[in-house]
């Protein structure tokens, strides 16, 4: 799989609540807004022993 859906993150547990709501970057955390971000497409996660599904963004510099 090739394109944003395929870029791999960091361990969802090991990012901060910024960066898991997409305010941050999910990579280098910088701010992000709607005009900078660029999204990384859905993923399933495990949160909490629940499958969810989780919306991650990065910035311009971080996308593939």
């Amino acid at each position: 799989m090739t394109g944003p859906a395929a870029t791999e993150l960091p361990p969802v547990e090991s990012l901060t609540e910024r960066q898991l709501r997409g305010v941050d970057c999910v990579l280098c955390q910088t701010r992000l807004n709607n005009a900078t971000a660029v999204d990384l497409g859905r993923r399933e996660v495990d949160a909490h022993g629940m499958r969810t599904l989780w919306y991650p963004r990065t910035c311009a510099g971080c996308a593939p």
